[in-house]
């Protein structure tokens, strides 16, 4: 984290990693996350509460959901920021953002990116299939306004139960979870 060449604080540049590419960031040291994170385009980060209740603007940080719209700009500095944005791969999406579509797991979308990254995180940390608890616990904190949450669930479930299958596939006895 560097100061202003002038010596005072009210500006700092942090560097990070946002979806595997090297950047730096600069403005006030408590400027939320989400506004920085907005103006490098990324716009699956959402700030709606800006209390870190809804989950909206959640990213995964070192692996870890967090909701940038309460972190300050410094807490970026030197860590790895994966966004939405940053799931899908080699043209294709990854199969959590499959499963939300099979499962159509949301309708307005303005909440869908922060159910991603939760998700994404608790699949890559599950030994196995995710428990209806596991998940509920995994999502506390995000708020869909359209009502998907069942929906959600499903895309959750069936994905993770996928990846423990080991393929990604799920086999027919699988696909009726709800």
């Amino acid at each position: 984290m560097d100061q202003r060449d002038d010596g005072t604080d009210d500006e700092i540049t942090v560097t990070c990693q946002v979806n595997g590419v090297e950047v730096r960031l600069t403005g006030s040291p408590a400027r939320p996350a989400s506004l920085a994170l907005r103006e490098l385009g990324l716009f699956s980060v959402r700030e709606t509460c800006g209390l870190g209740i809804c989950g909206t603007c959640t990213v995964r940080l070192d692996g870890e959901p967090v909701s940038t719209c309460i972190l300050p700009l410094y807490g970026l500095d030197g860590c790895r920021v994966e966004t939405a944005e940053g799931l899908a791969g080699d043209g294709r999406l990854n199969p959590l953002q499959e499963r939300f579509i099979e499962s159509q797991a949301f309708q307005c979308s303005f909440c869908t990116p922060g159910f991603l990254m939760s998700g994404q995180a608790m699949i890559e940390a599950a030994q196995g299939p995710l428990s209806g608890e596991l998940i509920e616990e995994g999502l506390d904190g995000h708020l869909c306004r359209c009502g998907c949450y069942v929906a959600i669930k499903e895309a959750l479930s069936s994905c993770a139960a996928g990846r423990a299958c080991g393929d990604g596939e799920l086999d027919e006895s699988e696909a009726n979870v709800r």
